[in-house]
Order: structure tokens, then C-alpha cells, then sequence
């Protein structure tokens, strides 16, 4: 049944030979695996490339060291909780919120080997794979496709087989998947899962619906940075929206916001595993309306991911400033303040955003994870 979704699933161990061999011929392979290791040479590649024969061969050998490489020089530190609540024997449906394109899943696929328990399949849009190098690379790392831009009765029908890999590579395969909680990344800090997924995950159900949802074992997932990368690249998206306007990418914005993400400074970095849900699918059937059902499970989803995130002084101070109060003045200390209102002034001056809505769009995104946490607040 593999080979009906040839065209979207990640490559199998049959596949790894003749794509590290293109990998081993593309000078810019050479140059990726360079920048994450400057001391590396063309011997050391070789000997490198000559011990990968299978996808966990390049997960342990290529993928692991270049992610934990990476999360080293540009954070702080990482923790993260929550690996008990998941069973290395069974396969889950990790719906996970969304802040970097490339680091969200690579740091729980990063975790989850030093924890030893099996990687996921992740999601990956359709366009962000724009060159056979980067196809390679990702379908190697397990990667899946999600196709984007497609007419309505394409997107109906890519949703239908999107339904069905996830399906059967969780209950046939008994592989994990990671997938985000809505498309692209949330740019404002209001994560919240996307009633359009979860409808994808429902197609073809012919049960009732929490009887399909708890056989994907759906386990929510929260990740934070103290310092996002991106943020002053998510500005003028986040304006657009706020007048209606239709915003329309740059043609290599995707490009430059994965080497911006992978590259810059995070500072802390937390991720929480949440309980896999179950019992709570339950209340699904108090429900006639396929629309609330979606819409319950949705905040059952948020929930968890509101609790589970780690809120950092970067978050409370950016509250405050932005509501002009002092309600979270315990959080953090005046230094912390003073450096925090020099560093979002650095950033906007070197995007060469000045007006007093970019700062307020700055600081919304940091701050509107205190107000999701509010509403998870005992």
C-alpha cells in the first residue's frame, strides 16, 4: 500500500543509496554540511557519507549531529518534559504548534533519539521543496509532502491521501508523525489548532468520529523560543492581514526565513510532549454537528499546547509593555527590561521598521502566549 503515496511519503531504506550518491555529487551538500561543521574536509565527508545505507543510518549520522550542532551555537540551552507520557512501542499523531519552518520538528526528532525512542515522519510543504537537493535532503530526514497552491478540487483530493498516509503510517506502519496545528507558522503568538486539519484527519472516517481521532493516538506538542529569529520578518505579513489586504511572498522569503531560524540566536529553547488524548474524545459524542466536534477537539488540542508552553520573561515583559501596566513585574528584573526594550529597537531600526505599529506588532507576538496561558490558568 506504500506505493500509493510515492509521490508525498519520505524515501525507504531501498531508496538511500542512489540519493546519497547525488547528495555526494552536489558541491552545495558539501557546503551545507561545511557551515555546520567549518572543520569538516572532503575526506571526512566521504568517510562520513560511506557509513549511511538506511534512513536512520543519515538520522543518526547526518541529520542528529547537524540539528544538536545548530541548537548548541544559537540557544542558550533546551529542556524539554514530557517523554514519558509517549510509549517507544506505539506510534502518535504529535500535533505541534508552529513557530520555525525547519527547527520545530527536527528538535523533537533531535530529542527523541537521545531519548531513545523512534523519529516521526514530519510535514513539509510542497513549497518549500524547490530544488532536488532539498528534496533529497528532506524525504532522507523522513520528511512527507503537504502540496500547497492547489485548485479546490485538487486540494480536496490531496487532503483525501494526506488523510490516508497519516492513517496508514500510523496504523500500519506504526510510525509517529509530526504535523503542525495549522499551516505556516503562527505569526502573531495566538497558537491555535486549525479546524481544516482536523478535518483533513476526519475524511474517509466511517466511525464515529472520537473512535477515528483516539486510533491516531493525537499526542499535543508545545515549543518555545525566548527569542524568535524571525520575528521582524513576520511584520509585514502580520500588517497585511490586519487590513485585508492579500500578502503575497517575496520570491526566496521561505529561503530566507529557514537560514534566519536556523542560524539566529534563540536564547532558551522548552519542549513539551503532552498526553496522548483519549478518554476526553468522549464528550465528541455529546455533539450532533461535525463542525463543534471539530471545534471542541480543537480546544481539548489547544489546551494542552497552552499549558505546556513555556513562558519566558521575554513574554511577560513584552505583555507589559504592550499593555502599558506592570502586572508581571515579578517575571523579570529592571536589567532584564532595559536589555529587552534595546534589543526589539535594535531589531526593528535593522529591519528598517520604525512606526509605532511595527513595534506593537513586535511585541504581540511575544506577548499573546501570556494570554493563551490565561486561559489554561486554574
Amino acid at each position: 500500500m506504500d506505493e500509493l503515496y510515492d509521490d508525498i511519503r519520505p524515501y525507504r531504506d531501498h531508496e538511500v543509496p542512489a540519493a546519497m550518491q547525488r547528495l555526494a555529487e552536489h558541491p552545495s551538500f558539501h557546503q551545507v554540511l561545511k557551515f555546520v561543521n567549518p572543520e569538516i574536509d572532503s575526506t571526512d565527508i566521504h568517510n562520513l557519507l560511506q557509513g549511511v545505507h538506511t534512513i536512520d543510518d543519515f538520522q543518526k549520522i547526518v541529520a542528529h549531529q547537524a540539528v544538536r550542532t545548530l541548537v548548541d551555537g544559537t540557544s542558550k540551552s533546551l529542556t524539554f518534559e514530557g517523554f514519558d507520557n509517549t510509549r517507544p512501542d506505539a506510534s502518535h499523531l504529535f500535533i505541534s504548534n508552529h513557530r520555525d519552518i525547519i527547527l520545530d520538528s527536527a528538535i523533537l526528532n533531535m530529542l527523541l533519539l537521545e531519548q531513545g525512542f523512534p523519529t516521526t515522519e514530519t510535514a513539509i510543504g510542497s513549497n518549500l521543496l524547490s530544488s532536488e537537493l532539498i528534496t533529497d535532503l528532506t524525504r532522507l530526514n523522513k520528511n512527507f509532502v503537504v502540496k500547497r497552491n492547489t485548485v479546490a478540487r485538487e486540494f480536496y483530493d490531496n487532503s483525501l491521501r494526506l488523510s490516508g498516509y497519516i492513517k496508514h503510517t500510523i496504523a500500519e506502519r506504526h510510525a509517529g508523525i509530526w504535523i503542525a496545528q495549522r499551516e505556516g507558522r503562527t505569526k502573531n503568538g495566538l497558537d491555535k489548532t486549525q479546524p481544516g486539519l482536523l478535518k483533513m484527519l476526519s475524511i474517509g472516517c466511517d466511525e464515529p468520529l472520537r473512535f477515528c481521532f483516539r486510533s491516531l493516538r493525537i499526542t499535543p506538542v508545545a515549543i518555545s523560543y525566548e527569542y524568535d529569529p524571525c520575528d521582524v520578518l513576520k511584520i509585514r505579513e502580520l500588517k497585511a492581514i490586519s487590513r485585508d489586504e492579500r500578502y503575497e511572498k517575496g520570491p526566496d522569503e521561505d529561503y530566507k526565513s529557514i537560514i534566519t531560524g536556523l542560524t539566529g540566536y534563540k536564547g532558551r529553547i522548552h519542549l513539551g510532549v503532552g498526553k496522548t488524548i483519549d478518554r476526553e474524545l468522549d464528550i465528541l459524542a455529546e455533539y450532533q454537528n461535525i463542525n463543534d466536534k471539530l471545534r471542541l477537539l480543537g480546544e481539548i488540542i489547544d489546551r494542552q499546547i497552552y499549558s505546556l508552553y513555556k513562558l519566558w520573561p521575554t513574554n511577560y515583559m513584552a505583555n507589559d509593555l504592550l499593555n502599558g501596566t506592570c502586572i508581571y513585574k515579578e517575571e523579570y528584573t529592571d536589567a532584564e527590561m532595559q536589555a529587552f526594550e534595546k534589543h526589539i529597537k535594535s531589531r526593528l531600526q535593522q529591519a528598517n521598521l520604525n512606526s509605532d505599529e511595527d513595534l506593537n506588532f513586535l511585541l504581540m507576538m511575544y506577548a499573546n502566549p501570556v494570554e493563551n496561558a490565561k486561559t489554561v490558568a486554574v
